[in-house]
């Protein structure tokens, strides 16, 4: 685990989407999910919420919300090792989702919009990381084995079947609502498909038996 405390996700994870507020691209942006987006991280266990409402600054609450703080509407779990992989720009978002390292409940399109800013945030994150002496993270990340669902390496290919398209950007039929927990029907057919095909009718075992 990169992070032992809730702290040392609220310094790293929590203070890059408080400083991605106030920029003036991704700050934008961000606004213009017009929803309010709950990261809940795990291992160790936190909340990260962002009120994204277009025409006003982003606002972002840390662990417990305060009272009066609208509900999400947007819920995305994960790992804070996988958070940390994530806006580094370094975790193929459509892997992580097809196989459970990122959850996410609500409309599909806010969260493929939310998550397709991955590679905007990337520079913004590593830069935090070295200005607040924390670019340890940046090399720990590089030298420990790759975990399920990581992008591939650059020259390296996918699996077949979990390429992602536009540089592993998250896609989904607009209007459709990904389930927490729940991979793309996509997965569930090609699972199906890696069983041996059945012997046709006796033929390779009869083929060895003497004749009478």
């Amino acid at each position: 685990m990169l992070f032992t405390t809730a702290d040392d996700v609220h310094d790293s994870l929590g203070r890059l989407m408080e400083e991605l507020a106030t920029d003036a691209d991704v700050g934008l942006r961000l606004s213009r999910l017009d929803t309010v987006v709950q990261l809940r991280y795990r291992h160790p266990d936190t909340k990260v919420t962002l009120v994204a409402r277009e025409g006003d600054a982003p606002t972002v609450h840390l662990g417990e919300v305060p009272q009066g703080t609208p509900n999400p509407e947007l819920v995305v779990t994960l790992d804070a090792d996988v958070g940390h992989r994530l806006w580094l720009g370094r975790q193929n978002v459509a892997i992580g989702i097809a196989r459970g390292l990122v959850q996410c409940k609500g409309e599909t399109r806010r969260i493929v919009d939310l998550l397709n800013l991955a590679p905007s945030i990337a520079p913004h994150y590593e830069q935090l990381l070295r200005a607040t002496g924390r670019e340890a993270l940046l090399d720990e990340d590089a030298g420990l084995a790759p975990a399920e669902g990581e992008a591939p390496a650059e020259g390296a290919e996918a699996p077949a079947g979990e390429g992602a398209p536009d540089g592993g950007e998250a896609t989904a039929p607009e209007g459709e609502a990904v389930s927490e927990g729940e991979a793309p029907a996509g997965d569930a057919a090609a699972a199906e498909g890696d069983a041996p095909a059945a012997e046709s009718d006796g033929t390779a075992a009869d083929a060895g038996e003497p004749q009478a």
